[in-house]
């Protein structure tokens, strides 16, 4: 029992030392972390400011409207006659 509980008490310096040292040094991994998480943190912010409500109680579409919607083929556009060389040239 006595070397499980030393082995728990090892093993949590030894994170809290290796914590410790990743704060203090100016590692890569702890920059890129940082900015992960200020980015994670920003993205969130603008989903609950412009996407998590519609403006409108009326702004609602059924589900099958809005992916008729997304999923139809646009018409066609007719294409413009083809290229006879340039007028100003002759």
């Amino acid at each position: 029992m006595a070397t499980t509980l030393n082995h728990r008490n090892a093993s949590r310096r030894a994170f809290a030392r290796r914590v410790a040292a990743w704060a203090r040094g100016p590692t890569f991994a702890r920059d890129i972390v940082i900015v992960l998480a200020i980015k994670f943190a920003l993205l969130l912010a603008l989903k609950f400011a412009f996407f998590n409500h519609p403006q409108a109680r009326n702004m609602s579409l059924p589900p099958a409207q809005v992916a008729q919607a997304l999923l139809s083929v646009p018409a066609s556009v007719p294409s413009p006659p083809p290229h006879q060389g340039d007028n100003h040239a002759r």
